[in-house]
């Protein structure tokens, strides 16, 4: 829930981060981290730093907004739109969501809650590096397969290649392999108790346990989108163009 902001400028930093944690992402975003500023308000420390409240308040009120809509408009689209789609997901985890929670990480106090301080700083980079290497595979090589099969329904028919890669290709896998695989975040769900931070008083931890959650929240949205919308439709455009290819080497 959104605060009043006719208050916040007024709040000190711990209390607006306690309030919210998004706020924490927002003054990240404006080169601010928050943990070093708990006893400013909001008001001063966005005069020291130069930076406009109005703007500060907006970029909060952004990442209010909803994709609830996206499922829907997705199911409707052409195939190439929902690759984009997950692609530009992929460049915001990557780009944007994973090195904010590797810098919220990596600067945790190694004094308080000692053994998640050490054990999430030992697990965050490993699971970092395999997350990208995922995707990357999945990009060039599913994904790859799957503007091959567009642009041949469109007309734009590599005739070799493509039964080639027909051959060497198992949708059908590669959706069994993404259905029984356990999250990516199985592991660090498991060191936080389902990131469960009840008993936690460090306010620094706490924005990273629900930072965490959201994430693996986000990434559950996103395995949807694959498993239900991409994949039904990958099914239908390898049935389609394996008609087109059939039929192609009929006449010739």
């Amino acid at each position: 829930m959104l605060q009043n902001s006719k208050y916040l400028n007024k709040k000190k930093v711990f209390d607006l981060i306690h309030d919210d944690y998004h706020y924490a992402k927002v003054l990240n975003s404006f080169g601010i981290d928050f943990y070093k500023h708990y006893d400013e308000n909001l008001n001063d420390l966005c005069v020291s730093k130069g930076i406009s409240f109005g703007k500060l308040l907006g970029y909060r009120n952004s990442l209010h907004e909803s994709n609830s809509l996206a499922h829907e408009y997705l199911k409707s689209s052409p195939i190439n739109l929902v690759i984009e789609f997950l692609k530009d997901n992929h460049n915001y985890f990557i780009k944007n969501k994973l090195p904010y929670l590797h810098n919220l990480i990596n600067n945790l106090n190694d004094n308080n809650q000692t053994n998640f301080s050490k054990d999430l700083k030992f697990i965050f980079p490993i699971f970092f590096e395999d997350f990208v290497e995922h995707i990357y595979e999945e990009e060039n090589y599913f994904f790859k397969y799957i503007y091959e099969l567009f642009n041949a329904e469109q007309g734009r028919v590599n005739t070799t290649s493509l039964i080639f890669m027909m051959k060497s290709f198992s949708i059908n896998k590669i959706l069994n392999d993404h259905i029984n695989e356990d999250s990516e975040m199985a592991g660090i769900r498991g060191i936080t108790k389902n990131y469960s931070y009840k008993n936690i008083q460090d306010l620094h931890l706490k924005v990273i346990f629900q930072e965490l959650k959201e994430f693996d929240e986000e990434l559950s949205v996103h395995s949807y989108i694959e498993n239900k919308i991409l994949f039904p439709k990958a099914f239908k455009l390898e049935k389609k163009v394996s008609k087109i290819l059939d039929n192609i080497a009929f006449h010739n």
